[in-house]
């Protein structure tokens, strides 16, 4: 076929713009089909993120730090910035120990708690009970050296705490989400306990919070109630309010 110049400039000037629109028609699905996969994997990223923290294995959720260097930990236990928000005094008051009472820590660590409770109960006994023996010995010793004859740490178990005697008194601060199995354990700490006994969970409240264990770590407090109370205990109401942490008190139910 014949044609003059100017045909065949018009033809490849066409030519030209029809294949700069299918260049630029391809990188356009190019660029929505990278932006798809893009969006696909950050959602299964999401969903797999979002599963190891709230799809935990009982033994993820409770799996505790080891404890080798006790003074280590004692320097992050004691420090005197927790009592602003673990107001010690508030809690000692609203859970009512007394001169007599004979009280457990469980999972006493280095003594922040079962030291007060000792200056407290000064003709009771108070057993601090923890399952790392370096803590064990740390709190003994700390008791030898603080003149408290009638604070003793006792290395219990992770599904029995080990108890001497029958107690007034069971209080588990920040440990209640470590133990494993809680329903036997929570049964088999009924032998300790006596009829009027009370058991006392302080723990952090769920959410987003300056100090404490990540939030997938920790129990609601509702959780807490209802794993309890199917194991025969019943919350009584007490007078504690603290920042990040929830204060439950419980009693046997009457049989």
């Amino acid at each position: 076929m014949n044609g003059s110049p100017c045909t065949f400039q018009k033809m490849e000037v066409l030519s030209i713009s029809n294949n700069f629109k299918a260049c630029r028609q391809m990188k356009a699905t190019t660029v929505k089909l990278l932006l798809i996969f893009t969006i696909l994997a950050v959602t299964v990223a999401a969903a797999q993120h979002g599963k190891q923290h709230n799809d935990l294995t009982e033994e993820e959720r409770t799996k505790h730090h080891r404890f080798d260097d006790a003074e280590k930990w004692a320097s992050l236990f004691e420090d005197t910035t927790r009592d602003e928000w673990q107001k010690p005094e508030e809690v000692i008051e609203a859970i009512g120990i007394e001169k007599h009472s004979v009280i457990a820590d469980i999972g006493s660590a280095t003594g922040y708690f079962p030291v007060r409770f000792a200056q407290v109960a000064k003709e009771g006994r108070v057993y601090g009970i923890d399952i790392e023996p370096n803590l064990v010995g740390y709190l003994n010793a700390r008791a030898v050296r603080e003149k408290l004859p009638n604070l003793t740490s006792i290395l219990g178990d992770p599904d029995d705490p080990k108890i001497p005697e029958r107690v007034d008194l069971v209080f588990i601060c920040d440990t209640y989400h470590h133990i494993q199995h809680r329903a036997k354990y929570f049964e088999n700490l009924k032998k300790y306990i006596k009829p009027e006994s009370r058991l006392v969970i302080v723990d952090f409240k769920k959410g987003e919070l300056p100090v404490g264990p990540r939030d997938e770590m920790k129990l609601a407090e509702e959780e807490v109630v209802s794993e309890l109370t199917a194991v025969g205990f019943r919350l009584v109401p007490n007078s504690a309010n603290l920042p990040y942490q929830y204060v439950l008190v419980f009693d046997l139910k009457e049989e």
